[in-house]
């Protein structure tokens, strides 16, 4: 008998995981993929001798890859590294440089004379945190939902103490726990890594506090991120999956409610038993199935993350002042987090990240050089449709890290690309250039989140951060 054919629409981390867990069941797994090379935004940028993670620079929840290893029965095909520190913030207008580790006793004593009795309050905002995760990862996280009413069932089996959490805003929750500024600042950023602000993120989400100060912390992987991808294809190759890249998907043929076969730029036609989605699944369901719920005008209503405007440096001389992942932010925090990505603050002096790849992997930068990641949250091109002053934007962020990091990087970049969202868009299908997809409001996660099972072919599946119950993936 022959093995049920899958075919999976991109290559990022769940298009590669999902090829894997196919495989290991017994499909026939072929990958489409636009681009000549797999991984999607976990990608990788060679340019001038030097490399740099393209997009995601850390992770968490390593435990969903030992998910992954163990139930595939494989080895871990990359070697992690675990960073402690954890990440730097820089707060303009403070003379100091808060360094926030795992350790709670280092922790503590960043704090001294700026948060009171800050350990108590650490350590009882992440009990609670610890008491959510455990109460909603098995009832709502890790679970798909069939229909409204059984989303509705399983929301009553959280425990009321966590009600509240779904009607207040992160800040507000985190202006509950702590007296300092600086504190409530800088927890609260895990908001942005879900591509909002920590005042229109629920404050449910702080559970990303815990997992990331105490049930997991941040990972990088020996050799840099895209090891991940050469890892998985590795082990996909063996597995027999094939992969064909410079293929991208324009039009879908459908009959008696099912999906018959996927055609790509150059007209050749490609059919399977199931499909697997791994793009911006709002996107697909408008651009390629033509539905009326995803047109453009619909979209443009809904809430999307950041879109990402990325900087690559290659450096010559080291930045010993600078950590792996470091934040830099402004005096204004509550008007600029409320106001940038609606294009309402100015650039003159925008907050960004910064990532020393070459500090965890000297492979990554010639001998006395550093390559530097910029990450600046951005509107996405619904609110701010031309970048052209992209260079201008990035020229203020050097200098401005040139002024704080007491280096003129001015004379030292030897290597300089930027990446706008109109690029990201392009280049990865994201919907107006959004960098996470569809936003988490309460109205936009669990059921009320574009299903992983199509609605209208039964053959259809999706895998990426949009489909419900929203973004888990590492």
């Amino acid at each position: 008998m022959n093995p049920k054919k899958a075919l999976i629409v991109g290559s990022g981390l769940g298009g590669l995981t999902t090829a894997l867990r196919l495989a290991a069941k017994g499909f026939d797994v072929t990958i489409l993929e636009k681009h000549h090379r797999a991984g999607g935004r976990l990608n990788l940028l060679e340019k001038d001798g030097f490399k740099f993670d393209l997009g995601p620079t850390f992770f968490s929840m390593s435990y969903e890859f030992d998910e992954l290893v163990k139930s595939t029965g494989i080895e871990y095909p990359f070697e992690f590294i675990e960073l402690e520190p954890l990440f730097t913030v820089n707060i303009d207008g403070i003379d100091k440089t808060f360094t926030i580790y795992k350790d709670m006793d280092k922790l503590a004593a960043q704090f001294e004379g700026i948060e009171p009795h800050f350990r108590e309050k650490m350590e009882k905002h992440l009990n609670k945190t610890e008491t959510l995760y455990n109460d909603t990862i098995n009832r709502i996280i890790h679970r798909n939902f069939n229909s409204f009413p059984e989303y509705l069932l399983q929301l009553t089996k959280v425990p009321l103490k966590h009600g509240p959490l779904i009607f207040k805003s992160m800040w507000k929750e985190l202006c509950e726990s702590f007296e300092s500024k600086e504190a409530r600042m800088i927890f609260s950023l895990v908001g942005f890594f879900l591509g909002a602000t920590p005042f229109d993120t629920p404050a449910i989400f702080s559970l990303l506090n815990y997992i990331e100060m105490r049930h997991d912390g941040y990972h990088n992987v020996k050799g840099g991120m895209y090891q991940i991808v050469v890892g998985l294809l590795k082990v996909l190759k063996e597995k027999g999956v094939t992969i064909h890249y410079n293929t991208e998907i324009t039009t879908a043929t459908s009959v008696d409610g099912q999906l018959k076969s996927l055609t790509d730029r150059q007209g050749r036609e490609w059919t399977a038993d199931y499909f697997v989605i791994n793009a911006d699944a709002a996107w697909f369901r408008g651009a390629i199935f033509n539905r009326p719920k995803f047109n453009t005008e619909k979209l443009d209503k809904m809430k999307w993350t950041m879109a990402p405007l990325t900087v690559y440096l290659g450096v010559k001389g080291k930045l010993d002042n600078l950590q792996h992942h470091n934040y830099f932010l402004g005096s204004n925090f509550d008007e600029y987090a409320k106001g940038v990505f609606k294009n309402q603050v100015s650039f003159q002096k925008p907050y960004y990240y910064v990532n020393i790849a070459s500090r965890n992997n000297p492979d990554s930068a010639p001998v006395g050089h550093e390559s530097l990641y910029i990450l600046c949250p951005s509107p996405d091109l619904r609110f701010k449709p031309d970048w052209s002053d992209r260079e201008a934007i990035v020229q203020n962020i050097i200098d401005d890290l040139s002024e704080r990091s007491g280096y003129n990087l001015n004379e030292m970049i030897v290597s300089k690309t930027i990446l706008s969202p109109e690029h990201w868009g392009e280049m990865f299908n994201l919907y107006k250039g959004s960098g996470l997809g569809l936003a988490h409001d309460m109205n936009q996660i669990g059921w009320f989140r574009p299903a992983n099972k199509d609605e209208k072919y039964s053959n259809v599946y999706y895998v990426a951060p949009q489909p419900y119950p929203a973004l888990v993936c590492p």
